[in-house]
């Protein structure tokens, strides 16, 4: 009786994980680049045919990578009467404040700002990103990261990926380390991208990374900025996107190789948990029907598990659990060599094979750990 219970759960869920894993396939096979039209702007920019941006990068205790960020800010090849590059300084208590002071005077644009008090009800990086929205004027606000190293083409790209209708670009940010960690960081991030990439071409705003991200200041206004997500410890990226989307916004998602901005993957599985951890976290916001799928997808990874122990143990028909996982193993495959040829990456097939065994295993625990408790972020308690 539990045999045919457990194997009933797994195969619904495992149709639904099917059915969204060919969804994310042919998504990804719609995405196309912008076509040659001018960005709206406003009046003060339409005789250059540009729209001015502001570039954000919240900062804490990143002295080890701020400056590699402004050195790649410094090679842009954005107008700088047109763009304004803003450091918000999170309340940092080492050295990133006087490195970022010292290239003031080389790159035209620059300025460090404090965030000050944390607010209230609000998330630290949140708070440091409205003060940046409010010190800033561009028509555009693009966000990264102290770790990253944006390419030069990297704003261009971003701003011609808008269209006269997108209110919001999403880019790809591959994550980059050195040893097993640095390849269980780049596996991972470019299943994420795959999801994200996936969805929007589907027309679903689901997710977003802040480390390249997008949208117009009119947008965010008119979406009501981090509005009831500004408590939680993520969400400052696809909850936002979620926002604007119900706000009858479009989304875009970057796919020109000039606007992937590699970042640095977490040293340790320690970090790289906790990161997790944090992002899932922002499943607590999600809308209703965006719940209910994730809790379906969910389950499939513990019946997963358990149908193949009750294999093992004669309750459930081998071939019956091998179909299901062969099934799982080709749409997963389809969907991951998509994004691989859309994100130009290399040597993926191994660690896939590995993700189909162990992933299940993590996802049944990280997930719920990622609802309970406090987020632990560079030395501070958040909620979830």
């Amino acid at each position: 009786m539990i045999g045919n219970c457990i194997l009933f759960v797994a195969e619904l869920t495992g149709i639904v994980w099917t059915a969204c894993a060919l969804a994310l396939a042919i998504g990804i096979g719609r995405l196309k680049l912008p076509e040659s039209e001018a960005v709206t702007c406003g009046e003060a920019t339409a005789s250059l045919g540009k729209p001015t941006v502001s570039v954000l990068i919240a900062a804490r205790n990143e002295e080890h990578n701020i400056g590699r960020c402004l050195e790649a800010m410094s090679r842009q090849d954005y107008p700088d009467q047109l763009r304004e590059i803003v450091v918000i300084d999170d309340n940092s208590t080492d050295g990133t404040a006087g490195i970022v002071k010292s290239y003031l005077d080389r790159i035209k644009g620059l300025r460090l700002i404090d965030a000050g008090e944390l607010r209230p009800g609000m998330a630290p990086k949140k708070s440091a990103l409205i003060k940046g929205i409010h010190a800033t004027t561009g028509e555009i606000i693009l966000t990264t990261d102290a770790d990253c190293e944006p390419p030069p083409g990297w704003i261009t790209g971003i701003v011609e990926a808008f269209s006269t209708e997108t209110d919001s670009v999403v880019g790809y940010s591959p994550l980059r380390g050195a040893g097993q960690m640095g390849k269980l960081s780049r596996f991972d991030g470019l299943v994420s991208a795959v999801i994200s990439a996936g969805s929007i071409g589907l027309g679903i705003a689901g997710s977003a990374v802040g480390r390249n991200f997008a949208y117009r200041r009119r947008a965010w206004q008119d979406a009501g900025g981090f509005g009831g997500s500004a408590a939680g410890a993520s969400g400052d990226d696809d909850l936002l996107l979620q926002r604007i989307a119900r706000n009858g916004g479009r989304i875009a998602f970057a796919i020109d190789p000039g606007t992937f901005v590699p970042a640095r993957g977490k040293a340790s599985f320690t970090d790289w948990w906790c990161m997790k951890r944090r992002h899932f976290s922002a499943g607590k916001r999600y809308t209703p029907s965006l719940k209910v799928l994730g809790s379906l997808l969910y389950l499939f990874n513990p019946a997963l598990i358990a149908m193949f122990v009750f294999a093992m143990l004669g309750h459930i028909d081998p071939i019956l659990a091998a179909a299901v996982w062969g099934a799982k193993l080709s749409v997963d495959g389809l969907a991951l060599a998509r994004g691989v040829r859309l994100f130009n990456e290399r040597g993926w097939i191994v660690p896939w094979l590995i993700g189909e065994i162990i992933s299940p295993f993590i996802l049944t625990i990280l997930i719920p750990a990622s609802l309970v408790g406090k987020i632990a972020w560079k030395g501070r308690k958040l909620e979830r």
